[in-house]
């Protein structure tokens, strides 16, 4: 019968090994989800203008029932490839 401490000490190596060769990948960003009122203070915009540039299409909009969120990410990428919130 093997040493438990033996077990122990592969299966940390092996986990140790796992580890190290995640560190190589690029990190998953979690997205930063924000509601109208985020959204219109980081982009100095008023609430009105908000509305019509989700209406055009102008930037991304999740609805979530009567409130709405952003996707911050997706919408200044979406904003630089447009040419700004105007």
């Amino acid at each position: 019968m093997q040493n438990p401490f033996d077990i122990l000490l592969t299966r940390f190596d092996e986990l140790e090994l796992k580890i190290s060769s995640l560190k190589g990948q690029p990190e998953i960003e979690k997205p930063e989800l924000i509601n109208r009122f985020e959204l219109c203070k980081r982009l100095s915009i008023t609430e009105a203008h908000a509305i019509r540039l989700e209406k055009k299409g102008r930037i991304p909009v999740i609805k979530l029932g009567a409130s709405c969120r952003y996707n911050w990410l997706k919408v200044v990428e979406q904003l630089e490839n447009r040419g700004g919130a105007a």
